[in-house]
């Protein structure tokens, strides 16, 4: 079977990592990666101090690497906007990620979710404009990305209620966790934090629960054309 496009759509650089990297793990066979990243800049962390663009960059590399993926980088991506997106016009925003699906044309787009995070929400609201009606180009099927800080959110916007799930295995939770702490050290979170290894396992398996498995991970359905 010849293999579709599925584009990822994130504001940082980690985003993905925590939300799907199980679904892209056990579904190599189906598909195409493609990676569109907004934003990437030096960062100071709370539990790791400076963290350099540079550094970012190398991480984010290995992990399209890990899964064999296409980073779509332009001469404006990613934008050296992390935390400031909202000093962007959000025209460009929309216009780099209408570009990269004309390009790409995946069957199959996978983007941000709206949270707290200003970042987020704008990658997000881009997103969706990006795939209108009237767009060059849409995809059969796209998902929002859950993240476990969305928990933080408030109201209809962001109450996250995924209608699909990913189931996995311990041996792909494993492998999930092992992706993360390869490919993104300078982004784990220490013991009882959302981001900690402890925290993505916990948050699995909550989403397992509901989901009758034993770990999953939660999307929400945007629109599948069947």
């Amino acid at each position: 079977m010849e293999k579709e496009n599925l584009l990822v759509i994130e504001a940082h650089s980690d985003d993905s990592a925590i939300s799907i990297s199980g679904l892209l793990d056990k579904n190599r066979h189906r598909y195409h990666y493609h990676f569109l990243l907004l934003t990437l800049s030096d960062v100071m962390m709370h539990h790791a101090g400076l963290v350099t663009r540079k550094q970012r960059e190398s991480e984010y590399e290995n992990y399209v690497r890990h899964f064999e993926g296409t980073w779509h980088r332009h001469p404006q991506l990613p934008l050296d906007a992390d935390g400031t997106l909202d000093q962007v016009p959000k025209r460009t925003l929309v216009s780099l990620i209408e570009n990269t699906i004309a390009e790409v044309k995946p069957a199959i787009l996978l983007c941000q979710g709206p949270s707290f995070h200003h970042d987020h929400m704008l990658v997000y609201e881009a997103a969706i404009a990006a795939t209108r009606p009237t767009a060059r180009f849409f995809p059969r099927e796209m998902y929002i990305m859950e993240n476990p800080t969305y928990v933080h959110s408030s109201g209809p916007q962001t109450d996250f209620k995924p209608d699909t799930y990913v189931s996995l295995t311990e041996a792909e939770m494993t492998r999930k966790l092992d992706c993360f702490r390869q490919c993104f050290p300078s982004q784990i979170r220490h013991h009882e934090n959302y981001l900690s290894e402890e925290g993505i396992r916990s948050w699995s398996r909550y989403r397992g629960i509901e989901a009758r498995c034993q770990y999953a991970e939660a999307l929400r359905t945007f629109i599948r054309v069947i």
